[in-house]
């Protein structure tokens, strides 16, 4: 039998090389091939097939067409987190309870944050006799009566002192006066002027705001708020003798009347005198905060005056 023969009988096509191994399918091939060349080497015709390196390639390009190289996989995105209903829809506008609610909050945080920059002074002592002639007495009742009738005690004893007892009482009232004083002024000298200044300014507000007074820190090393051209002229007409055994309200009257009246050439002198002093007070800012002054509606110079 021919070598085409034997192809077109498709002998050849029953050789599945599915059905042989990967790594031993291409030598059972080879095999295979050769006894066919023997036995049709009987006749004078040299068979004519593909070298073997052609069948083998052929053969592993169709066996392996499966097992090349995958290709990379693409990255998968990653999925969004759906937004809830909760996330999406807005706030809800506060009630007229929650707004009130919140408004309080604000406030007394507010007059926390004022009260501890404010500064709170030293506690001081008992500078009279009368005070201390009660303490004394309070201390000595205290558990043993009620607080209203304790008081009572007290009140008497402090208003039935003799000559010897108030004037022992009141030298350590003298006493407990100058210790509250030194005590004060090392207070006041603990602190920056910066800081008295910031504090002064929150005791104002809450003066305003709350119903408790708040007085002023007093130090000498803080510079006097300027004067004003009217002040100066009230503060020069308080110190004369025209106003004696007036009040202070009837006298204010009677020199807010004289201003009005006074020519523009001698309001002009106090007008000099405010600008004096407003350039003393920015003077005495710097040196004694290290930053200038607040601004002023005051831009004139004294010669602008003269």
């Amino acid at each position: 039998m021919s070598w085409q023969s034997a192809a077109r009988g498709g002998f050849v096509r029953t050789l599945h090389r599915g059905g042989l191994p990967i790594r031993t399918g291409v030598t059972d091939l080879q095999n295979q091939l050769s006894r066919i060349s023997l036995a049709t080497n009987s006749s004078p015709a040299r068979p004519q097939f593909q070298p073997i390196s052609s069948i083998q390639s052929l053969f592993q390009a169709n066996s392996f067409a499966t097992a090349s190289t995958p290709l990379k996989a693409s990255k998968t995105p990653k999925a969004k987190t759906p937004k809830t209903a909760d996330s999406k829809a807005k706030k809800a506008p506060l009630s007229e309870k929650q707004q009130e609610a919140l408004k309080i909050k604000q406030q007394r945080a507010h007059i926390k944050e004022l009260k501890a920059t404010a500064l709170v002074r030293p506690k001081r002592l008992v500078t009279s006799a009368y005070g201390l002639a009660m303490t004394e007495k309070l201390q000595e009742v205290k558990g043993q009566y009620p607080v209203k009738e304790a008081w009572s005690i007290g009140v008497q004893h402090a208003t039935s002192l003799s000559p010897q007892e108030k004037e022992k009482l009141q030298a350590q009232a003298d006493a407990n006066r100058a210790a509250n004083a030194a005590a004060y002024d090392a207070w006041v000298k603990s602190h920056t002027p910066l800081q008295i200044k910031d504090a002064n300014t929150a005791r104002l507000t809450l003066s305003r705001i709350g119903k408790k007074t708040y007085p002023a820190i007093k130090d000498d090393r803080l510079p006097k708020t300027p004067q004003s051209a009217y002040i100066i002229f009230v503060t020069q007409r308080m110190e004369t003798l025209n106003y004696e055994g007036k009040s202070v309200t009837e006298a204010i009257k009677v020199i807010s009347a004289e201003w009005t009246e006074l020519p523009q050439s001698e309001k002009d002198h106090y007008h000099k005198l405010q600008v004096e002093d407003r350039q003393r007070y920015e003077k005495e800012h710097q040196e004694v905060y290290g930053e200038p002054a607040p601004k002023s509606s005051v831009y004139k110079t004294p010669e602008d005056y003269n």
